[in-house]
């Protein structure tokens, strides 16, 4: 017990994966450029120092400096307080919906469906390609991303040594709100991937002063999976997030590649040459989990993609920076690209993460019209059809999907300029004037608002209208 500080609260949280995740090992294979992060088991997890970083980074933006460093501890030359806070490593959940502890035989492994599934050491790979201003690939611009499925779930356990002062109860309590909030952990927060809420939340608080509450203590449970003498937690006022979401259906086909399998029922022997993108989920149903049917998927990095080039275009525009101004910088160095999507660190500058956090969108494959287009090549020349060059691709057509985003840090200051470029390409997306994925060229993609509403705001467009 710490006797300056002899309130101990505790509370058991279980994290579900609303999109796919990782974070990763930092290296990659001879087929792959990053591998997941894995326990002693072989099963991915999320370390406690990527929880607890995520959690001090949100906190910051939510709260005061001073707030967070009394919560989160701090370093300055000689003066420094460490933290209150204790997290532990989010064990993941198998099919019974049980987390993980201690090491596990392989017969517990392979004979549990989700936990076997899990051990694969790329369960989702995920195709990346970087363009450039003129649409094409980027130099070395092409890389894989390996990822855990939607629908994973993980639960960890965080304790915090408290006083009985109102700043030290006020800290907790803004805590337990925090842990309410969308949070993002591991890699490619910003792309979609890593999107977690809470599936469940236990607390328990012990004064240790108190000979009951110590030896309650003293014989407290520490699985994570049972709560016995825990509070459930999980109506929680939530603190405040700007979100926009837009409502939008296909005006005819679209597709983003990278699919593997053809979803529907097969008419034809042979499957067309391009499929649209999908993935695999973790469901659950009474608390009992399994991998589901592919979902097909419009991942956010196709969104942030389009939205981003245009972007630009739209701050030049209204900034008056044309092709022939010799001042003008590129897309990478555009004003409201930095502020709304990020940079990179270089020599020169360090890197900032951007503040607009764009979300993936799933589809089912039944609920989905999908078409074979058959294409073929013509010799320019003869007018004739190039021998084995007729291919087929498989399009999804006036499929209805939702671009939903949040503003990660609301109370930065943004330029208005920029807030209108977002403004104005959110516009272009609903009037159809922005394809989404491939072929975009050729007439796919066009996407239209059908309900006539627009963006809707969770704050009534006050973050957009804020100076």
């Amino acid at each position: 017990m710490i006797s300056s500080r002899p309130y101990f609260n505790m509370v058991k949280v279980t994290f579900e994966a609303q999109s796919a995740h990782a974070v990763h090992t930092g290296f990659g294979d001879t087929t792959h450029d990053s591998l997941v992060v894995r326990d002693a088991n072989g099963l991915p997890t999320l370390p406690a120092t990527s929880i607890a970083g995520v959690l001090r980074s949100a906190y910051q933006k939510q709260f005061d400096e001073h707030a967070t460093n009394q919560l989160f501890g701090y370093a300055k030359g000689d003066d420094g307080q460490s933290s209150w806070l204790n997290i532990s490593w989010g064990l993941v959940h198998n099919s019974q919906n049980i987390a993980q502890e201690g090491l596990l035989s392989d017969e517990k492994l392979l004979k549990d469906e989700l936990l076997n599934k899990l051990l694969d050491t790329k369960p989702i790979v995920r195709q990346r390609v970087q363009l450039n201003d003129k649409g094409v690939t980027h130099d070395s611009g092409k890389f894989d991303t390996t990822l855990i499925p939607a629908g994973t779930r993980y639960s960890t356990v965080i304790h915090y040594w408290g006083d009985d002062t109102d700043e030290s109860k006020q800290i907790w309590q803004n805590f337990i709100k925090l842990l309410h909030m969308p949070l993002r952990f591991g890699q490619g927060t910003r792309n979609g991937y890593g999107l977690f809420k809470i599936q469940a939340i236990h607390e328990a608080k012990w004064d240790l002063t108190n000979a009951t509450d110590a030896q309650a203590y003293r014989q407290r449970n520490r699985s994570r999976a049972d709560f016995t003498g825990l509070k459930n937690i999980a109506e929680q006022d939530v603190l405040p997030v700007v979100s926009a979401n837009l409502k939008l259906q296909a005006e005819s086909f679209w597709r983003v590649g990278g699919g593997e399998q053809y979803l529907q029922k097969l008419v034809k022997e042979r499957n067309p040459d391009l499929l649209p993108m999908h993935e695999p989920k973790i469901t659950w149903e009474n608390n009992k989990g399994k991998f589901t049917e592919q979902f097909y998927i419009l991942p956010a990095t196709a969104i942030k993609g389009a939205l981003r080039h245009r972007i630009a275009y739209h701050y030049n525009c209204l900034t008056g920076c044309f092709v022939e101004d010799d001042n003008c910088v590129e897309t990478n160095e555009n004003l409201a690209v930095k502020t709304l999507f990020g940079y990179a660190k270089d020599e020169d500058v360090e890197g900032e993460a951007g503040i607009l956090a764009i979300r993936d969108f799933y589809l089912t494959p039944n609920n989905e019209k999908i078409q074979e287009v058959i294409h073929n090549k013509i010799d320019r020349y003869t007018a004739g059809v190039i021998s084995g060059a007729l291919f087929s691709e498989a399009d999804l057509y006036q499929s209805n999907i939702e671009v939903n985003f949040e503003i990660l840090d609301s109370k930065k200051s943004v330029e208005p300029n920029v807030k209108k470029a977002l403004d104005l390409t959110l516009e272009d997306l609903a009037n159809g004037w922005l394809p989404l994925g491939a072929s975009g060229s050729r007439g796919l993609g066009v996407f239209l608002d059908a309900t006539g509403q627009g963006v809707t705001w969770s704050n009534k467009e006050q973050w957009m209208a804020e100076e």
